[in-house]
């Protein structure tokens, strides 16, 4: 008789083991998964009222007269581990799937997912082109369908190029973001920006020194700037970085020749970008930066 009870227990906690590893894809309207108050999605700890209405952490601590923000009862919060277990089992694709991300992620860290994902689109300025992708893809996008040349950034940060007008890619090895040169030819002469191709990026990273000379009419000139982060959504940038007058530089189908040097940002960079009230106070404090006229001391 206890072989043949013990014979039937060890199924049923065979199913209560499997059981505990079964998921159910179940339709769900995920603004019940947020909090009513702040619409944040809930993440623990999470407490309840009285009542039975969920409210976030930092809700709670706002609450006037321990009144519940939704049914204005007088209650006391509790935690509410039940609801904690549910958001957590909680899983959502990437918004970010159709580009290539097949990461299933908490509910409540989507945004947190979201800022971070690899996978994350950059657009393609060309007019009437309309291609979005991953930063990889991107840029196979500009030399394969729009031939643009490229050029490698060596691990100095140093580099030298013919530029003429239209875009020139520079990749970086083993990262996930490349650099966009662009020149346009406008009524004033050759404006070049430089952004960084980057998806998800508030804040930019890099400084960029550039210089340039023409052989033909003997002007030259250099530049220290600040290196925009983008993800292109917007276009290319509509501030130049570096102005060509027109005149000075030859129009030849050779290019004109540019050096850039493209530095990772460090808090003494960011300042001396922005403290410098003329066009060369931020060059000022470079002294490895070449300036027109400078003569040596004796």
């Amino acid at each position: 008789m206890d072989d043949s009870s013990s014979s039937k227990r060890k199924p049923e906690a065979q199913r209560e083991g499997e059981s505990s590893a079964k998921r159910l894809n179940v339709t769900l309207g995920l603004e019940s998964l947020d909090c009513p108050i702040c619409f944040v999605p809930l993440s623990p700890p999470i407490f309840q009222c009285s009542v039975g209405h969920f409210i976030c952490e930092d809700c709670c601590a706002d609450r006037l007269n321990n009144k519940c923000h939704l049914c204005s009862v007088e209650t006391s919060f509790e935690r509410c581990f039940g609801m904690e277990h549910v958001v957590q089992s909680v899983t959502v694709g990437c918004s970010n799937d159709k580009y290539g991300c097949a990461e299933k992620v908490t509910y409540y860290k989507k945004e947190e997912h979201k800022k971070a994902c690899t996978y994350a689109p950059c657009f393609c300025p060309e007019s009437g082109c309309g291609f979005a992708g991953p930063t990889k893809v991107l840029l196979d996008h500009f030399t394969t369908q729009h031939k643009c040349p490229s050029t490698t950034l060596p691990d100095s940060g140093m580099l030298s190029l013919c530029l003429q007008p239209g875009l020139h890619v520079v990749k970086c090895t083993g990262n996930n973001y490349f650099f966009l040169l662009s020149m346009a030819s406008e009524p004033y002469g050759h404006a070049i920006s430089v952004v960084c191709v980057q998806p998800n990026m508030t804040e930019s990273k890099f400084t960029c020194n550039m210089s340039y000379d023409c052989i033909t009419t003997g002007c030259c000139g250099c530049t220290s700037c600040h290196i925009r982060s983008s993800s292109l959504s917007d276009g290319l940038p509509t501030v130049y970085d570096l102005i060509l007058p027109k005149g000075k530089v030859s129009d030849d189908a050779n290019g004109i020749m540019l050096r850039a040097t493209i530095n990772q940002q460090t808090l003494s960079h960011s300042r001396s970008c922005f403290r410098g009230k003329g066009p060369t106070s931020a060059l000022q404090h470079r002294p490895d930066t070449y300036h027109d006229g400078d003569e040596e001391d004796d």
